[in-house]
């Protein structure tokens, strides 16, 4: 029994061996079989960096390789006609290749393959070191120590030797391997070992890596190089969806100079506000390059207007934008997810991103406009000091325009975000500059609005100077809600505080703020009532006592004085019906070559044109009075002295 044993065991090795098809010439001892030599490292890390010259007889090669483990590596490979980068993916089971010109293809890898060569002839460094063709431990591989030996002209070293055979490719392989010999004091102080050289033949083609650098267990990722962009690549990482409905930010675009244009930086601020469906972006510096550059711009998605306001000279300038709804924050901010999915970005890795102790994901995506091609290049926050972060913050875009008709025209912006802010306060943003457009152009131009005052009794007492900015906000979300107008329609909230000198206790709080009417658009996109309409309507709920705001906290609890409201100012055009309203109303006419004022004094229940026409009967008579009273005087005083001679 023992014997069938022995043999069938023999006849293993052989029928392993035969079909091996070892080459005797490159190793004529056979294979080296286990265990390897004490003396060479126990393990070998499995992330390694490396960087070599290559020489064979007739040229020589710059070889770098930067491994880590079973998932994937990159080769830098440089001759003296050839530069080209290549990126071994075994998780997407596919290789990038980057030649000079930022070209990258890419090509698949069968599930089963194995990749052992740089070229043709040469094998990767990481195989050398005993890792198969897909990045795994090469199970077969073992080495034997020939002794020591000096090489460079005086380095010491101690050399090995390992035959071993790649099965996936049927190639032998010899290396003989050049460690750095370290004194005692070295070797006691666990430093890494040192390689210096290694000597290779396969396929009688010997060369030799003279080992520059070797970095084991370094702290590297693999990212393909920036504005690079590999058609059909396998995207890893999802670009950041679902992003809040409500954010702001600060941008600094650096545009860079190119034959037709300077180098220029722009600096602004922008909001985004889907529920209200506007969009505000402000400009610090030269933005629309016009003899008097705007400081804002406010997109209204609901009525299609555009407001272009410059806060210079107070003009405010209203477009027509094509009918079309509005967007996500995806679609305006980042450009994903556009209408026609014209963008696919693909994530490139890990990478710095300009900031101190910050690391990003970053993505790369084309779009093909037919006339020019655009290339984005986003960078979000992953990691601070090494640290993973939750939620991913944009730090960066690469914007890249390329023309495809005529000559090349290449324009390229970095853009840098700061101050991302997902909660920010759109009724400042939005509210104050929409009034401000309003005020400048006016009735004239069909837009109207009101300024309105109401009283709060605070016979209570409240300290309502402490809650200054609570009131403020409750006050507007509570008129929008009132009223079921959005809170873009009140704006210019001024708060006064009547105190009592006796006890210096908080009295009655006076509020003033502005309603801006309806802008001039067709009605089918006018869902809310006239500012007219609002007046009224905010005027019976005062009166009826139903206006409270209320602080959560307790800090105050006030209810608006029955009566209280006055329109402090109504600006409209003279064709408006503006009777039956309130009292100390000042109303404001604008036509194109005066403004008229007219003061009311009192309450207007009804239309008061009969009794203006009393009125006027009255006075009329009262001067017929007055009149025939002075000139009886006259009469008496000019005949007495007849009358009397």
């Amino acid at each position: 029994m023992f014997r069938n044993l022995i043999v069938f065991t023999i006849w293993l090795l052989v029928s392993k061996f035969s079909c091996q098809l070892i080459d005797s010439n490159i190793c004529p001892n056979g294979l080296t079989t286990s265990p390897s030599d004490s003396q060479w490292p126990s393990i070998l890390p499995n992330r390694f960096e490396i960087t070599t010259e290559l020489t064979t007889d007739v040229e020589t090669i710059e070889i770098t390789q930067l491994f880590l483990g079973p998932y994937r590596d990159v080769v830098y490979f440089h001759d003296y006609q050839t530069n080209f980068t290549t990126y071994y993916d075994f998780e997407t089971n596919e290789i990038l290749m980057i030649n000079d010109d930022l070209k990258c293809d890419r090509l698949p890898i069968e599930s089963n393959g194995y990749l052992p060569y740089v070229s043709s002839h040469i094998v990767k460094p990481s195989v050398l070191f005993g890792f198969d063709g897909r990045n795994n431990y090469n199970n077969a591989f073992y080495t034997r120590y020939l002794g020591t030996e000096t090489i460079r002209d005086g380095i010491r070293t101690k050399k090995f030797q390992s035959c071993f055979y790649i099965n996936q490719e049927n190639v032998t392989i010899n290396a003989t391997y050049y460690i750095a010999d370290l004194s005692p004091d070295q070797s006691m102080s666990n430093r890494k070992s040192e390689f210096v050289q290694i000597d290779v033949r396969s396929n009688n083609y010997p060369y030799t890596y003279n080992i520059i650098r070797y970095v084991p267990n370094p702290l590297l990722t693999i990212t393909t190089p920036s504005g690079v962009y590999c058609p059909n690549r396998t995207n890893t990482k999802t670009f950041p969806q679902n992003l809040p409905s409500h954010l702001s930010l600060h941008a600094e675009t650096y545009t860079l100079r190119n034959n037709n244009t300077p180098a220029r930086i722009e600096s602004t601020n922008r909001l985004i506000d889907e529920t209200l469906q506007f969009e505000r972006i402000d400009y610090t510096m030269n933005k629309i390059l016009i003899i008097s550059p705007p400081s804002g711009l406010l997109v209204d998605y609901s009525s299609n207007l555009n407001y272009v306001y410059t806060r210079d000279s107070q003009q405010c300038m209203v477009m027509n934008v094509s009918a079309h709804t509005m967007g996500t924050t995806n679609e305006i901010l980042f450009n994903f997810g556009d209408k026609n999915n014209t963008i696919h970005f693909q994530y490139t890795g890990l990478t710095s991103c300009g900031r101190q102790h910050v690391q990003c994901h970053r993505w790369i995506g084309q779009q093909d406009l037919g006339v020019y091609m655009k290339q984005y290049e986003w960078y979000w926050s992953a990691k601070y000091n090494d640290i993973d972060l939750q939620e991913l913050i944009p730090i960066k875009v690469h914007l890249t325009s390329i023309s495809e008709i005529g000559v090349p025209k290449v324009i390229k912006q970095e853009t840098s975000i700061f101050n991302y802010n997902i909660r920010p306060n759109s009724m400042k943003s939005i509210d104050t500059l929409l009034g401000e457009c309003y005020r400048a152009l006016g009735p004239s131009h069909q837009f109207n609005y009101a300024i309105l005052r109401l009283i709060l009794n605070n016979d209570a007492k409240y300290p309502v100077y402490q809650h200054l900015l609570s009131l403020e906000n409750r006050l507007h979300i509570q008129l929008a809600n009132d009223l079921q107008i959005r809170h873009i329609r009140l704006s210019s909230f001024v708060i006064d505080i009547t105190r009592d000198t006796m006890d210096q206790q908080d009295k009655d709080v006076y509020v003033t703020f502005t309603l801006l009417d309806n802008p001039p658009v067709s009605k089918e996109l006018l869902k809310e009532p006239s500012s007219l309409e609002l007046i009224r309507r905010l005027a019976q709920q005062i009166n009826a006592g139903k206006f409270h705001v209320r602080d959560n906290d307790g800090g105050y609890d006030l209810q608006a004085r029955p009566n209280s409201l006055q329109t402090l100012a109504l600006y409209l055009l003279p064709s408006e019906n503006h009777t039956n309203y309130f009292n100390e109303t000042t109303f404001v006419y604008h036509n194109i070559t005066k403004t008229v004022y007219r003061q009311r004094q009192k309450i207007v229940h009804r239309r008061t044109g009969p009794l203006i026409a009393a009125l006027w009967m009255g006075f009329a008579l009262l001067g017929m009075i007055v009149t025939l009273a002075i000139s009886s005087f006259i009469a008496i005083r000019k005949w007495t002295p007849t009358i009397n001679n």
